[in-house]
């Protein structure tokens, strides 16, 4: 993720797995997935395939899947990414698209049940 983004979200903590005070970089999703649990509250992510290579079953953080890593393309997403933010429920599964589009499901439940973010 852009580190520009970190600017967008006045308010909140924002670390990057390139922060060298963490260490994590490098590690798989898996171990950095255990290692946010109960420190973080959200994982911001362009790994599209999150979902399908990690069981996130009783995960208490929420993760918000952007559609590209590009700083230009998720710039020109920042005013949505804020509202997303703000509205986002501890264990959401949020995929967003381009268009803006959100698509929301539960942590642990089947892919592409919608919820309350639109």
């Amino acid at each position: 993720m852009p580190v520009q983004l970190r600017n967008i979200f006045d308010g909140h903590q924002v670390t990057s797995v390139n922060d060298r005070s963490l260490g994590w970089k490098n590690i798989s999703n898996g171990r950095l997935l255990a290692e946010m649990e109960g420190r973080f509250d959200l994982l911001i992510t362009a790994d599209r395939n999150l979902y399908a290579q990690q069981n996130l079953s009783g995960r208490n953080l929420s993760i918000l899947v952007l559609p590209a890593n590009r700083r230009r393309d998720v710039l020109a997403l920042a005013p949505r990414l804020v509202e997303i933010v703000e509205a986002i429920v501890a264990g959401q599964y949020l995929m967003l698209e381009n268009s803006g589009e959100l698509h929301v499901s539960s942590i642990g439940s089947s892919r592409g049940e919608d919820g309350g973010i639109g």
